[in-house]
């Protein structure tokens, strides 16, 4: 369902001590809004942006702590940037239940002053997570961390039900009666559309659809369209509001990794806002294999992945996020983009970037099978990896450069005996090539193409290409640059 920064919260009660406080509330909101809300004992910071909150977690001074357990949860220190609204760092869970009553009374207020209260707070991650993020130490870590936050047992997927309202005729974002939330949804769907750019008639499968206004447009365009979301409640309004429209919309109630049992593969895969509530998302990856055509898409649309994220991934702890987990149970991760894009490329796929500055959530992940095909330059790098490459040195001709020492994930374990590898040498160098336990070096002349073959490791994280100049190059003279233009990379 959609639940990053675009629903509304579970409609409440508005009691007489509710609305006796309305007046509070609102000096309080607007207090905030000056920059002089009501003094907290919680730490304040004033980032700029969401992703300067994001990146205001990573750094560390103010302890984070569990009152009732007394352990540790992280450390913070407020951000110098400034920004109309403070960013205060909740020190205990206590602090963040008197901001869930914050966020209560904001809504009797309206959407855009709950979201206010949203964008006004976070809690520091923790500082003690295992460096391997594909281990299980580090997934029991963050589990841990949902657990303290929700104060539940465990994490179920049946949590991810809500209580929304579901009207046919008013469904959200148009209940919120917010200009900004309205816009900025209807923004990111037509820039959906426009990035899947899909031939008329194609067959899609939409995963956490919620309110299902994608899956009515898209159907309204004639696309095949399934629909599986967890909440019966929103399987029943998608089809309702395909009745009102006499389209015909295959909506079913389903969670993610049930999708291996679907029986059929799709031309396009479509995350909205939804990828991130799923509790095993490297076996949601792996699976979408299964249901996706040859030659076919999965679109990650408005998903928290960005590189200030303070840690590969994990629980996410802006206010959003906080009063999500803790009010209603909803799992909700963030990822680096670099382990976002590194973990598709091991599991086979390759991933293009679409982005536009007109909404928040004008960020678009495309992946598609690599096939052991790599085109160099015609799909991203995970941004840590791409930082060792240079710049194309011959725009003219497809490719991507190398720095002198420069990395790129393939696929793990795939079926193959030989990396195969066609690159332009602009001079003569030196160089070595190693995958897993197998590399291979030598000495090049200057050569228009050629090929460099070695051994395929089904279990190395990545292919180095390191290169250096053949030769110091006379006294006096400047130094040779070394780079090798890499075309394509094919497994075999």
């Amino acid at each position: 369902m959609n639940t990053q920064t675009t629903q509304r919260p579970r409609i409440v009660e508005r009691p007489k001590r509710m609305l006796a406080g309305l007046k509070d509330a609102r000096r309080r909101i607007a207090g905030a809004l000056r920059g002089t809300g009501t003094p907290s004992s919680s730490s304040t910071a004033s980032p700029a942006s969401a992703a300067d909150n994001v990146e205001s977690q990573s750094q560390s001074a103010m302890p984070m702590v569990d009152e009732d357990e007394g352990s540790t949860l992280g450390t913070a220190a407020p951000s110098a940037l400034e920004s109309r609204l403070p960013i205060q760092v909740l020190d205990s869970l206590a602090d963040l239940e008197g901001k869930l009553e914050e966020i209560d009374a904001a809504w009797a207020i309206s959407d855009d002053a709950m979201r206010e209260v949203f964008q006004g707070f976070t809690m520091a991650p923790p500082t003690d997570i295992p460096s391997d993020p594909y281990s299980q130490e580090y997934t029991d870590r963050q589990f841990e961390l949902y657990r303290t936050i929700a104060e539940r047992p465990s994490y179920v997927i049946e949590n991810e039900r809500c209580d929304f309202p579901t009207d046919a005729n008013r469904p959200f974002p148009y209940y919120t009666e917010s200009a900004e939330t309205v816009g900025h949804q209807l923004i990111a769907m037509g820039f959906i559309i426009k990035s899947m750019a899909l031939p008329s008639g194609s067959s899609i499968l939409e995963l956490g659809p919620g309110w299902g206004n994608t899956t009515i447009e898209l159907a309204r365009m004639g696309y095949e369209v399934t629909a599986i979301d967890i909440d019966p409640a929103f399987v029943d309004l998608i089809a309702e509001r395909a009745e009102k429209f006499s389209l015909t919309v295959d909506a079913r109630r389903g969670t993610f990794l049930e999708i291996d049992q679907i029986g059929r593969r799709f031309d396009a895969v479509l995350f909205f806002e939804s990828f991130h509530h799923c509790s095993d998302h490297r076996l949601l990856i792996e699976k979408l294999a299964q249901v996706i055509k040859p030659g076919g898409k999965v679109f990650f649309a408005s998903e928290p992945i960005l590189d200030a994220f303070p840690m590969p991934w994990g629980v996410r702890t802006d206010g959003e996020s906080l009063w999500a987990i803790r009010r209603h149970g909803w799992l909700e991760l963030g990822f680096q983009e670099s382990y976002f894009v590194r973990t598709l490329s091991r599991l086979g796929w390759i991933v293009k970037r679409h982005f536009t500055d007109a909404t928040h959530l004008g960020v678009i992940f495309e992946a598609k099978r690599a096939e052991g095909q790599y085109p160099m330059g015609s799909f991203i790098l995970a941004p840590d990896e791409d930082a060792t490459w240079t710049e194309n040195r011959q725009p003219a001709q497809a490719g991507k450069c190398t720095s002198e020492r420069s990395v790129i994930s393939l696929e793990r374990g795939r079926q193959a005996e030989w990396i195969n590898i066609t690159a332009v040498s602009p001079s003569e160098l030196a160089y070595r090539v190693a995958h897993g336990r197998h590399s291979v070096s030598g000495r090049v002349q200057a050569a228009s193409a050629w090929t460099i073959r070695l051994p395929y490791d089904p279990d190395a994280e990545a292919l180095v290409i390191e290169v250096a100049p053949a030769s110091e190059g006379s006294e006096g003279t400047a130094p040779q640059l070394a780079s090798l233009q890499i075309l394509t990379i094919v497994l075999d």
